[in-house]
């Protein structure tokens, strides 16, 4: 049913305000500015500390870091009122001719925005706390805004000209981010990530060229731009999924994703993915249900191939994370079979699967986004990213690793915890199409996640570091012997592993509740 559009800059806005923040962080480490706006406050810094910034220059970055996340989540929030309402968002910036910039927001962008809006925010205030003592803090701030802007731009573009360069815009300026470190396996990862991306953007473009080609238009308003079968339809397909599938670390397109987490600053791995991996499964979204239509794929029947794909990706994501000792490799491999459930969800073709697929897009953000900020601590405060090293841990971390442990239920996908929630319309999806063997997959990754992540919460409580002697260390609950973090980490972890479980307890699931909305849409 056509829905009625309303004109806006509010969608323009929430894209350009990170982006002119990120200038005016880059302008934080010039010293006219510095000099100008510190005076009284640069006998205050640390000179023992190896960044020597001036403590003006860290509160001017902090200023402009909530000024770009906090006025985009306000506009987010603004902007649900108008979509929630049942309309569409449209803003045409004439640029770029002869197809300008175009901004669209339905129930899906409205959604994802909200999503990214949010956790960009408890990102950020997590990320002054971790980078701590980084020598440049700018550089690392800066490009971490202008990755926003780009994932921002993605899923508020009205058509494939605009989501093409807000796409290719974010992920070269992600390739800083992963070598910000500078040290020749940093470097490594961020040159493995560069190839791929070029790759994926080659593949995109041409993609885009052939739609536009074939049907005269780019936009994102329709339930199937393509109506011809060819063998040119069959290259755009694949272009997409080679572009989106990279995004998404969907395997065998996965391989920059374990170096770069691993190598990059972990607010950087952890930007990556709660928001960028749902980039390129919202890209996928996108192509499935908008540029092709679930009639045309499920007539030449290129979403099976699809699910296959998803089901392998499931199983070989969760079997390669038990083998990682390194914790954040681990969660590196887990996210490459949680990323699975969403791909599955999209090509099952029914409103049970896209409805367990999008939700599990708010449901991993907060279990993973929880893991790796549970990582970050562990990692800052003992230095130590080893799993066989952190028996022990959670006399040192309790709080922590409570925030952990809770994540990592969700993971497994218990109820009333989120991912339970993904499992069940998934599950119900499966069925629907008559293959019940898919549920025998998300069984068998459920029993992998528990197998990878429980033993570490289990361990943290109960195990014993046999390095400390005979009765291990800090085998008791003492204020003396923890180590938690300041509040700026400590609670955007609690908030994050609340997250996991506060949605599945009231009656109302207002995240389910916004996806069935999707899902109405797009059926």
């Amino acid at each position: 049913m056509p829905q009625e559009t309303i004109y806006s800059l509010i969608p323009f806005w929430i894209v350009i305000i990170p982006l002119l923040m990120s200038v005016a962080v880059f302008l934080t480490a010039m010293r006219p500015v510095r000099k100008y706006f510190s005076s009284e406050y640069d006998d205050l810094v640390d000179n023992s500390k190896d960044n020597t910034e001036p403590v003006s220059g860290g509160m001017l970055r902090l200023i402009f870091l909530l000024v770009g996340t906090v006025i985009p989540l306000a506009l987010a929030i603004k902007l649900y009122s108008l979509v929630s309402q049942g309309y569409v968002v449209i803003c045409n910036i004439d640029v770029l001719p002869p197809l300008g910039l175009n901004f669209r927001v339905d129930i899906l962008s409205q959604y994802m925005t909200l999503l990214f809006t949010f956790f960009a925010l408890i990102i950020v205030i997590y990320s002054i706390g971790y980078m701590k003592g980084d020598p440049l803090p700018q550089r690392f701030f800066g490009f971490l805004m202008l990755v926003y802007a780009g994932s921002l731009g993605v899923v508020l573009a009205g058509d494939l000209f605009s989501l093409f360069l807000f796409f290719e815009f974010m992920s070269i300026m992600y390739f800083v981010l992963i070598v910000h470190k500078a040290n020749p396996v940093s470097v490594a990862a961020g040159l493995k990530f560069l190839f791929m991306t070029i790759f994926a953007g080659v593949s995109l473009f041409m993609a885009v060229v052939i739609i536009y080609w074939q049907t005269g238009s780019l936009s994102l308003n329709t339930s199937g731009l393509v109506s011809e079968i060819s063998v040119f339809s069959l290259m755009a397909f694949i272009g997409f999924i080679i572009a989106f599938g990279t995004k998404a670390a969907m395997f065998p397109l996965h391989f920059w994703m374990p170096d770069a987490y691993t190598h990059a600053p972990l607010p950087a791995a952890l930007f990556s993915s709660v928001i960028m991996l749902k980039v390129g499964v919202y890209g996928l979204i996108r192509v499935f249900y908008n540029v092709f239509g679930t009639e045309y794929l499920a007539a030449v029947n290129w979403d099976n191939i699809i699910v296959v794909i998803a089901c392998f990706t499931i199983l070989f994501g969760s079997t390669i994370a038990i083998a990682q000792d390194d914790l954040i490799r681990r969660l590196a491999y887990s996210g490459i079979a949680q990323v699975g459930y969403i791909i599955l969800g999209i090509a099952l073709f029914n409103p049970y699967g896209l409805i367990g697929a999008v939700f599990h897009i708010t449901a991993h953000a907060f279990m993973k986004g929880c893991l790796f900020l549970c990582a970050g601590v562990i990692i800052k405060v003992t230095g130590n990213r080893s799993i066989a090293k952190m028996k022990g841990i959670g006399y040192q971390l309790p709080v922590t690793m409570l925030a952990f442990t809770i994540a990592a239920i969700t993971a497994v996908g218990m109820p009333p915890f989120n991912i339970f929630v993904t499992k069940w319309h998934l599950s119900l999806g499966a069925l629907q199409i008559n293959q019940p063997i898919i549920i025998i997959v998300l069984l068998i990754s459920s029993m992998l996640n528990a197998a990878y992540y429980l033993p570490i919460a289990i361990h943290a409580f109960l195990g014993q570091d046999q390095s400390q002697g005979e009765h291990g260390h800090h085998r008791e609950f003492k204020r003396s012997n923890f180590r938690e973090p300041g509040a700026i980490m400590l609670v955007p972890v609690i908030l994050l592993a609340l997250g996991c479980v506060v949605f599945g307890l009231p009656t109302q699931n207002w995240p389910l509740e916004i996806v069935k909305s999707v899902a109405a849409l797009l059926y």
